[in-house]
């Protein structure tokens, strides 16, 4: 496949009219009306406050910023998981992870994979005449897990056949400019083939495209060095690489151009959007799988990586798009993934023929005042997973069976193995969650723990005999088992 580079539209203006009313688009695609698109793009561990439209440095993320303008800019959207595959599973489905079944990376006692008796979002609109496509970027989002579930047209970049899932995958460099590994695609390669499908199909009819980009995760694949150079960044010789001190640092200082790459990316995608005059008529949700420790997570929680449920970890941007609806929203309620699909499906009047857990965001992008907050359930199975970080490696009290209700302000942490160890903290007065209040008393814990123990989050499936998920070591190399 011949790569291609498409040069970038001009920005969006940031003077969007609000609007109040019903959806100037028809999703039910009725008296000759086009049913709008969807186009989903995950970001894989990317933090909201790296962003330009949530605090982060001013024009890192134009495209990204100027989405928001027009659509929703949710301030506090929580993941189910730190890790990919389980995070990923909820987005596209509106179930947590009890529901969906993707509990783990690998395990022999665990499923490991997205059950094959959940309707996924891209199953749902397929039903409705939509084509369906995705275009993702490392091995943690393939079909290896069964995320390919109802996409008539899914490409990962990643040739499974050529892994040896029985060893540890290791990826090949590290500060690669080449694009791609044995284990991921940088984003514009991924964004190459995505463009290549709206050439051959995106002028047919209504599609649902999901977008997966995975360039902050590390810097084994990195941008061309053209482009850090603006960012005051020169890459280190093969030579120099091998005595660098430590990795925090360069993960640091590439985090922010790697972002600005992935938004030069979905910039790309905007321009075939114009180009074709669907741009208006295409629903565009941005949102990520869990966030990054980073300097903070070290500084606070020992733990620059991810997999853990602290807020750095969860907590991830969510910005909404529905042509004809709200813009220059900015939502302060917590919400969860699990509304994407469901807000989705509103936005195109399809009716959920399945259960889902999360609940449409529409009525709090009109502005409409909600009752109960919705509590953002997460959970990290350590005991369980063969790719967890031993305790030698997680920080104190850490391996264990972890699972997290919060409802925006109280955030529980229930520890399975090790209760004792239990985290309890008050978000409002306590933002950075250094200050752990749990007690087997305090009443706050007691209710987030009824909510856990009623929706019996810690009961476990084995994987199916149909499963063929990864064998234990071969995420090491992607950050998941520690270093």
């Amino acid at each position: 496949m011949t790569a291609r580079r498409r040069p970038l539209p001009s920005l969006l203006s940031a003077a969007a009219v609000v609007l109040t009313g019903g959806l100037t688009a028809c999703g039910s695609g009725g008296d000759g009306e086009r049913q709008m698109n969807v186009l989903l793009i995950t970001l894989d561990t990317t933090r909201p406050d790296r962003m330009s439209c949530y605090g982060g440095a001013p024009g890192l993320t134009p495209e990204i910023d100027a989405i928001a303008e027009e659509g929703a800019r949710f301030e506090r959207a929580i993941s189910t998981a730190g890790i990919t595959p389980m995070s990923h599973s909820s987005i596209l489905t509106g179930l947590n992870n009890y529901q969906h079944g993707m509990r783990v990376f690998f395990s022999k006692d665990v499923s490991h994979r997205l059950k094959e008796s959940v309707d996924t979002l891209p199953e749902l609109l397929a039903g409705r005449g939509y084509q369906t496509a995705a275009r993702v970027s490392s091995y943690p989002v393939s079909s290896a897990y069964n995320l390919n579930q109802g996409f008539e047209d899914f490409d990962s970049g990643v040739d499974l056949e050529a892994l040896d899932l029985t060893k540890q995958q290791r990826h090949g460099t590290v500060w690669d400019t080449g694009g791609k590994t044995a284990t991921q695609r940088r984003g514009d390669f991924t964004t190459d083939s995505a463009l290549e499908w709206l050439d051959a199909n995106g002028e047919k009819g209504p599609w649902c495209m999901w977008l997966h980009m995975f360039d902050v995760h590390d810097f084994s694949l990195v941008p061309p060095a053209e482009f850090v150079a603006d960012y005051g960044i020169t890459y280190p010789t093969a030579a120099e690489s091998r005595t660098m001190p430590g990795t925090l640092e360069w993960r640091e200082r590439i985090y922010d151009p790697e972002l600005a790459f992935m938004d030069r990316q979905i910039a790309r995608l905007r321009g075939w959007l114009k180009e074709h005059g669907q741009d208006q008529n295409t629903v565009i949700v941005i949102t990520a799988d869990h966030g990054q420790g980073m300097t903070e997570g070290l500084r606070n929680h020992g733990w620059m990586k991810h997999r853990l449920l602290y807020d750095w970890c969860v907590r991830v941007p969510l910005i909404i798009r529905v042509p004809g609806g709200p813009s220059r929203v900015v939502v302060g309620n917590q919400v969860r993934t699990i509304d994407v699909a469901p807000t989705i499906l509103e936005a195109l009047q399809v009716p959920v023929r399945s259960r889902m857990e999360g609940e449409s965001l529409m009525d709090l992008m009109r502005g409409e005042e909600e009752g109960e907050p919705r509590i953002a359930y997460a959970d990290a199975l350590n005991a369980y997973d063969s790719h967890a970080p031993g305790p030698q490696k997680l920080p104190p009290n850490q391996y264990d069976n972890l699972y997290m209700a919060c409802d925006g302000r109280w955030k529980f942490i229930w520890h399975e193995r090790n209760p004792q160890f239990s985290q309890l903290y008050d978000l409002l007065k306590d933002p950075s969650e250094l200050k752990n209040l749990y007690t087997d008393d305090h009443p706050e814990a007691a209710r987030l723990k009824a909510f856990l123990t009623e929706r019996d989050v810690s009961r476990v499936e084995p994987p199916s005999a149909s499963d063929g998920g990864p064998d234990a070591g071969a995420l090491n190399s992607l950050g998941y088992g520690g270093d």
